[in-house]
C-alpha cells in the first residue's frame, strides 16, 4: 500500500511539473502574434493609441497655424503697400 501511495504521489508531482513547464516554441510564437514580428498586445495599448492620436492632431494644428501665419504675413504685406 505504501508503494502505491508513493507512486501516486510521484505521478502527481511529475504531472504538476510538466504542466508548469514552458510551452513549445510553436505555442510561444502563436501567443506572441506569430513570426512576423507583431507586437504583443499590452495593457498600455489604449494609452499609446491615445497619444498617437493626440500627436496627429497636434501636427494638424501646427500645419494650420503655419498656414494662418503665412496668410497674416501676406495680408500685412499687402496693407503696407496699400498705404502711401
Amino acid at each position: 500500500m505504501r508503494t502505491l501511495a508513493r507512486l501516486t504521489l510521484t505521478a502527481f508531482a511529475l504531472s504538476g511539473l510538466v504542466a508548469c513547464g514552458a510551452p513549445a516554441p510553436e505555442e510561444r510564437e502563436a501567443e506572441a502574434g506569430g513570426k512576423d514580428g507583431d507586437v504583443e498586445a499590452t495593457v498600455f495599448d489604449d494609452t499609446i493609441q491615445t497619444q498617437d492620436r493626440a500627436r496627429a492632431v497636434e501636427d494638424l494644428t501646427r500645419g494650420r497655424k503655419s498656414d494662418l501665419d503665412e496668410a497674416l504675413e501676406t495680408a500685412e504685406g499687402d496693407e503696407a503697400t496699400d498705404e502711401p
